[in-house]
């Protein structure tokens, strides 16, 4: 954003993605949240049972599929941004 000649020192995260959304740099600034949110809890949480363990694991890899599409849109505006 900063590349942008956005200022974001005090801006908090949240009013980044969504600025970020504006811009149309991020799809959905709700599911970039949403994506934030299953990492800390795939980092952070430990399901007891297998079956738990196995979902957690197909949601994070779901997950790093939607942040590949994002970053894959992501490179490509800057291709096109930079020639």
């Amino acid at each position: 954003m900063r590349a942008l000649g956005e200022e974001i020192a005090t801006m908090p995260m949240l009013d980044r993605l969504s600025r970020m959304e504006q811009l149309g740099w991020l799809p959905d600034a709700e599911e970039w949240a949403d994506l934030r949110r299953i990492r800390n809890e795939f980092t952070h949480d430990y399901p007891e049972t297998i079956e738990e363990r196995f979902e957690r694991l197909q949601l994070a890899i779901a997950s790093a599929q939607t942040v590949e599409k994002i970053f894959n849109s992501m490179s490509h505006k800057i291709h096109e941004r930079n020639g």
